[in-house]
């Protein structure tokens, strides 16, 4: 008999007379940067394989790029980023990460328990057009727009000399 409860960021299974706890988990993990995209594409689906045998859910999986890292890590300056969305109790989350320290192919992982799940097409590429837009909206410019900032400060100078003389 299966029956499903669901609760605000837990799931609770009704599976073979016990009731399982099931919270939502969000886990990213950095592949080594010498692994193809294929290799790290690989490594996600054999995560994925062993979340659903042993009673986890996967909600979505997903490779993200190749991109650079924040600092150097095991020697790296790069790294495959990759997410994956899951429901599962803890236990199975212990084991998924001491999977993940063993696995010499992965320099750095995270799990995070989330309320809910975030229905996007790419998370790290959302992250970086909003940090765009921010920036955009501080009033910050790249480097490239020269022409732009002094086109908008003559624009400016022109206005306040005008203004003087009137």
């Amino acid at each position: 008999m299966y029956k499903v409860m669901v609760e605000k960021s837990k799931v609770l299974f009704y599976e073979w007379g016990v009731w399982k706890n099931m919270s939502f988990y969000e886990n990213i993990f950095i592949g080594r940067q010498d692994l193809s995209q294929q290799q790290m594409e690989a490594l996600g689906a054999n995560l994925c394989l062993f979340i659903t045998q042993n009673g986890g859910d996967v909600v979505r999986s997903e490779y993200c790029g190749f991109r650079n890292l924040a600092y150097p890590i095991k020697k790296s300056r790069k790294g495959h980023y990759y997410i994956i969305q899951l429901k599962a109790d803890g236990p199975l989350i212990k084991e998924l990460e001491r999977v993940m320290r063993i696995n010499e192919d992965i320099i750095r992982q995270l799990t995070v328990r989330v309320d809910e799940f975030v229905d996007s097409e790419n998370i790290i590429s959302q992250a970086k057009t909003l940090a765009d837009i921010m920036a955009k909206d501080a009033g910050y410019r790249h480097a490239s727009d020269k022409t732009v900032v002094t086109e908008e400060v003559a624009e400016e100078v022109e206005s306040a000399s005008t203004e003087v003389q009137e």
